[in-house]
């Protein structure tokens, strides 16, 4: 039995792989990457990035996300075991969703800014 992290199982652009966050037998979070159709060659990149959303590279040699401190950027984690790169360099909004087109000559970005209100009420009775 395992924990899926983010829920999002996703397949390889080619078809042969997929990649999800779980939590393993240790109950550590990890990020795996096995191949169809039996979850064979498994393989675990980056555990910090098991709770978020993953998306495959066009190319698939590597797994998109959200940064998850500012929410602003979209990074690559490239699965050669490389240190992840800075994919987009927004400096305002939070990326909400992202996804590349079926060729994967673009990509598609959902940005949303966040509004926190504060309200000191004072003498309530």
């Amino acid at each position: 039995m395992f924990y899926l992290g983010s829920g999002d199982v996703r397949a390889a652009p080619a078809g042969t792989s997929f990649v999800f966050g779980w939590r393993d037998a240790q109950n550590q979070d990890v990020v795996l990457i096995c191949d169809l159709p039996a979850c064979t060659n498994r393989r675990t990149v980056n555990a910090t990035l098991a709770d978020r959303p993953l998306r495959w590279t066009p190319d698939g040699r590597g797994v998109a996300y959200i940064d998850g401190a500012t929410q602003r950027n979209i990074w690559v984690q490239p699965l050669d075991g490389g240190a992840p790169r800075q994919l987009t360099h927004f400096t305002d909004r939070n990326v909400a969703a992202f996804a590349w087109s079926r060729d994967g000559t673009r990509l598609a970005v959902a940005r949303a800014t966040v509004t926190n209100d504060i309200v000191l009420f004072k003498g309530l009775r």
